[in-house]
């Protein structure tokens, strides 16, 4: 395989990969957020039976802003998960061990060649060869990946 025939993005889809976690833990904790909102019940009975409230109060604006999760955070979560998980569908078993080690557990380049008995010429080889074959399952849909995520600094 020869892979200097196309142009691979190698900075990017690191980028991608060592934010998979991150990504993950954010959905999980949007998630979480979504389920409990302290003081609503009693927020909106008080609204029906009195009628009044503002956009500013702080429990309104809690409300906004969950629906907003809802809305925009966890749906482009799901789909970057879904990309990357469905990337991982082309890689082989040992391929797969080495993006945990590298970009998941995000562990350093000397204690990997160590693990997986590696060295420093194979470990770049393998590096560029799985981040080829990450890139070719997802180029078609990596602008998912690529977008700003609401809220997102």
């Amino acid at each position: 395989m020869n892979l200097t025939q196309q142009s691979i993005p190698y900075e990017k889809v690191e980028a991608w990969l060592m934010s998979y976690s991150d990504w993950k833990a954010r959905l999980e904790y949007a998630q979480a957020e979504l389920k409990h909102i302290p003081g609503l019940t009693r927020a909106l009975h008080e609204w029906v039976n009195h009628g009044n409230g503002r956009k500013q109060e702080p429990l309104l604006r809690t409300v906004i802003h969950r629906i907003e999760i809802t809305e925009h955070e966890i749906p482009l979560l799901l789909s970057r998960i879904g990309l990357i998980d469905y990337a991982f569908s082309a890689l082989t078993t040992e391929e797969i061990l080495f993006v945990r080690l590298r970009y998941l557990d995000k562990l350093a380049l000397s204690v990997i060649i160590d693990r997986i008995a590696l060295s420093r010429r194979a470990f770049f080889y393998h590096r560029k060869r799985i981040l080829h074959k990450v890139y070719r399952k997802i180029k078609d849909r990596a602008v998912l990946l690529e977008l700003d995520s609401f809220g997102e600094d």
